[in-house]
């Protein structure tokens, strides 16, 4: 007889006393009913004012598959998902929310859809076919594509879901959380980037209206969600670091430049001294290889980085060439259209080929 696998399921809360008691016993019901009887829940409470923390112990004095991580003194929704993962030794762990717009029958389905697709990850997706918001204003669901657009733009590894932005979502035991602290609420997004290997599936869900309670997001999350997607996008890095190795590149000319170096000997090694630079920084923080595989390995990665930026630089200037000759562009705004596609050549052949992952 095949084992029901063991689930976890963690609830990061604040304020949520109204909500936490019917959330608890409606949770060990429907887990209870589809067969999924070995499970634990662990909530995770910021101290709350209102005594939800309270309220979990005395759930968890009739059950011991409930249990409490009181933060005190410590305050932020990503970084108690990330902590209640850590504290998660279960097959599956699934975060929710308390407030029952996540509905407590898409629980079950998510380890379902886990063990048919032997998925790594399984997103409860507000935006797959057969998934939809209710209650929403329309400033608010611009809001929400846009973040997700900003995803699907700048982090690569998003686009095997419809929903990268979830709060909903299973993650297989094994799953790496290396690098993911829940500096935004939008943790899912973190954890897709450190596993740019994994099997993502998606089962579609209606976001339901908050039962009782107010939301807690406001402004300040929005801008720690752009500073996440900045500091999680190897686009932004890439680019990051493009910038840096302009001052080397420089200040390597201008230092050659005062010791009377002829002036395309200063221009070729200001040059390089920018490559080294940027080839460095892409090894240990772009990419993150570390200079894995040994100097030899290394050494292909560096002359490939080469390549690549020789690519770039070739399609800089063709682009500015053919916007100038045939469509009679101005040739610096030829140079700007040839900058931006040079960039994304050079980036494309860097993480396809020089750097090279399942992305």
């Amino acid at each position: 007889m095949t084992r029901s696998p063991r689930v976890c399921i963690v609830i990061p809360t604040y304020n949520e006393v109204e909500n936490i008691r019917g959330l608890l016993g409606g949770l060990r019901e429907v887990l209870e009913s589809r067969g999924f009887g070995d499970f634990e829940i662990i909530v995770v409470d910021d101290d709350s004012p209102d005594g939800t923390w309270r309220a979990v112990l005395e759930e968890s004095a009739r059950d011991s598959r409930v249990k409490l991580v009181r933060r005190v003194g410590v305050r932020g929704l990503g970084s108690a998902i990330v902590e209640g993962l850590g504290r998660c030794s279960s097959d599956y762990s699934i975060v929710m929310d308390a407030d029952f717009q996540h509905p407590l029958g898409v629980v079950p389905r998510l380890v379902e859809e886990a063990l048919r697709n032997n998925a790594d990850i399984v997103v409860a997706s507000r935006y797959s076919p057969g998934g939809s918001i209710r209650g929403w204003s329309f400033l608010r669901r611009i809001v929400s594509l846009g973040a997700l657009a900003l995803a699907y733009t700048l982090v690569g590894e998003s686009r095997r879901t419809r929903d990268p932005i979830s709060g909903f979502f299973l993650v297989k035991k094994g799953v790496s959380l290396e690098g993911v602290n829940g500096a935004s609420y939008k943790v899912l997004l973190e954890i897709l980037a450190a596993n740019p290997q994994a099997k993502v599936v998606d089962v579609p869900y209606v976001f339901e209206r908050r039962l009782k309670g107010s939301s807690k997001l406001g402004f300040r999350d929005t801008i720690d969600y752009l500073i996440q997607v900045l500091s999680i996008s190897r686009m932004a890095r890439f680019a990051l670091i493009g910038l840096t190795g302009i001052p080397v590149n420089l200040g390597v000319m201008a230092l050659l430049l005062s010791l009377g170096a002829p002036v395309d000997i200063a221009s070729l090694t200001g040059i390089e001294a920018s490559v080294a630079w940027n080839y460095t920084l892409h090894e240990l923080w772009t990419f993150k290889y570390k200079f894995r595989g040994g100097f030899a390995s290394a050494t292909s990665r560096y002359v490939g980085y080469h390549m690549s930026v020789l690519a770039g630089l070739a399609t800089q200037y063709a682009t500015m060439r053919s916007f100038y000759t045939l469509l009679g562009v101005n040739p610096l705004l030829g140079q700007l259209a040839g900058i931006v596609l040079g960039f994304l050549v050079n980036f494309l052949l860097s993480r396809g080929l020089v750097w090279r992952r399942a992305y």
